[in-house]
């Protein structure tokens, strides 16, 4: 009888035990849950919020994120798949977010499978341009680097020494990369009609060309001389050289300088 009721006594106990141990593993996945779906840091550098400077080739991503596994992530590879690239070829879990100091463009990166192709999205007010971006090694100690839009059409290539010094840079007239740039530019043109910044007011300026191409043939005249621009190196050499097309988009006559 004394056994029995033992047992009747223990029988909550362990179940409230139980309970408490089940209710941990739930908080403990919730949080692990919560930290697999947030975006982690990267790189940062405050410092480039306020010393921003005025030539298109220097670092302006002062911010860079990894890609949770969330809404943002899935997003864009929706954007992607949309513009014909395979799923199975993207590297999802290694995209990469990009924030620079000279627009409000956001710029996101997908390695592939290929470790010579990364796919690069360029985002604004909702609107993707889905490019695909080759680095390859080229004569001599160079590297070649080209922007293409998943028509394979290229939209600026340009080659990089091994001091990162930057020769052959070429703007080529897209239609894709045009029409998201007019879209842009019909988006923003209230807002940006609005704002007064003097953040990279040299290449901003050219902004005000008429078109995407124009914008990029305007910057590139400071690298005019073969060899002579420098990338500032930061540890994602490929996306910066996709960034230096970013200052770019939105370009029209009215457009903020």
């Amino acid at each position: 009888m004394k056994m029995k009721r033992k047992c009747l006594v223990l029988l909550p106990l362990a179940g409230m035990i139980l309970f408490f141990f089940a209710e941990c593993n739930k908080d403990e996945e919730s949080q692990n849950s919560k930290k697999e779906s947030a975006n982690s840091l990267v790189y940062e550098d405050a410092s480039l919020m306020e010393q921003v400077s005025p030539y298109f080739y220097d670092n302006h991503i002062y911010r860079i994120e990894l890609l949770g596994a969330n809404q943002e992530r899935e997003q864009i590879v929706r954007a992607a798949l949309a513009n014909g690239v395979e799923e199975e070829i993207l590297m999802i879990e290694e995209a990469q977010k990009f924030f620079f100091n000279h627009t409000g463009v956001i710029m996101y990166s997908i390695p592939t499978l290929d470790p010579e192709q990364t796919l690069i999205l360029y985002e604004s007010k909702g609107l993707y341009q889905v490019s695909m971006a080759h680095y390859r090694p080229a004569e001599g100690d160079k590297m070649y680097f080209a922007l293409k839009t998943m028509d394979d059409r290229n939209y600026f290539s340009l080659k990089l020494d091994g001091q990162n010094r930057m020769g052959e840079l070429k703007v080529f007239e897209n239609e894709k990369v045009k029409s998201f740039n007019r879209a842009v530019y019909s988006l923003t043109l209230k807002e940006e009609s609005q704002a007064v910044t003097t953040k990279g007011a040299a290449a901003i300026c050219c902004r005000k060309e008429s078109s995407w191409s124009d914008c990029m043939n305007c910057t590139v005249d400071a690298c005019a001389g073969s060899w002579v621009c420098k990338l500032t190196a930061i540890i994602a050499p490929m996306e910066l050289a996709a960034g230096l097309a970013a200052s770019c988009i939105g370009a029209g006559p009215d457009s903020r300088c």
